[in-house]
């Protein structure tokens, strides 16, 4: 086994969505914690305020995942790092060639909330409610995992689905991004949806109507990656719910994003669950990515 890789999950001041009396981030927080430890190739860490966090805590680590919105709901202002852990992150990655993973909707920064425009530049990525930025009815969803294949995704199943989750699409790729799985945003979906757009998630859909909405009718990314400096940037966009985390292609893709993110390789099989191994509990690696 190579050599254990240290993980910050900078987390805290999540929506509504993800921080109620039924669904806390905390579970986010641990089930990532489970995920990526029990491979045995991690060893986790979380910071519930990041905010004002400098390079003499986060150069510690090798890699760094965002689980934070800095707001309360979907409507509201974001708040963000402040300058002082901006100027640590980029750093982080660019110039000491570190990792960062962007995790569910904590990837969505709108222009207007203070967060350098770099974020974006690193991430290789935009996700705006102006640029397109929407959630897709409710539902199962079918996610198609792009080829050729790069070593985050090898092996991982061609087509498979996740229940429950919320599939945020509009997003826009920028240059040099390299996507890893997508899905097939549909107007059909929209059409016959009981209830869309939900009012809690802002949505702004043009005078033409939804079908005009930015990617309609085409396949959209759902987890990419992206060079930045000397460093990586992994982005995913699904993880709602526990339902997600329980799915084998995650629990494969997920530790195998992190890892590239923090070295540039990726060594991690997934986790065997064949033979006395088939009683393994979730996340079923047992130390033994």
């Amino acid at each position: 086994m190579a050599d254990v890789l240290n993980v910050l999950i900078l987390s805290g001041h999540m929506t509504r969505e993800h921080d109620n009396e039924f669904r806390s981030f905390r579970q986010h927080n641990q089930w990532l914690t489970t995920v990526l430890e029990d491979t045995g190739r991690f060893r986790v860490r979380v910071v519930e305020d990041p905010r004002g966090l400098g390079p003499e805590i986060i150069d510690k680590y090798d890699v760094v995942i965002v689980v934070f919105e800095g707001r309360d709901g979907y409507h509201d202002k974001a708040v963000g790092f402040g300058a002082e852990t901006d100027a640590a992150l980029l750093k982080f990655v660019h110039d000491d060639g570190k990792g960062i993973v962007w995790f569910h909707g904590s990837a969505a920064q709108e222009d207007d909330w203070g967060y350098p425009d770099e974020y974006n530049v690193m991430r290789g990525s935009r996700l705006t409610v102006d640029g397109g930025l929407r959630p897709r009815p409710w539902g199962e969803a079918q996610l198609d995992t792009v080829d050729p294949r790069h070593p985050i995704t090898d092996g991982i199943s061609a087509r498979w689905t996740v229940t429950g989750d919320d599939i945020l699409v509009g997003v826009e790729i920028l240059d040099g991004a390299q996507v890893l799985l997508t899905t097939f945003d549909d107007l059909e979906a929209y059409e016959n949806a009981p209830v869309w757009p939900m009012p809690h998630y802002p949505v702004a859909i043009p005078e033409e109507g939804v079908a005009a909405l930015p990617g309609m009718n085409t396949d959209q990314p759902i987890a990419w990656i992206n060079e930045y400096g000397e460093g990586r940037s992994f982005t995913i966009t699904i993880g709602h719910d526990i339902d997600t985390f329980r799915r084998i292609e995650f629990i494969r893709m997920f530790p195998r994003g992190v890892e590239w993110a923090a070295t540039g390789e990726v060594s991690l099989n997934g986790p065997d669950r064949r033979g006395e191994r088939r009683f393994l509990p979730w996340p079923y690696y047992n130390g033994e990515g």
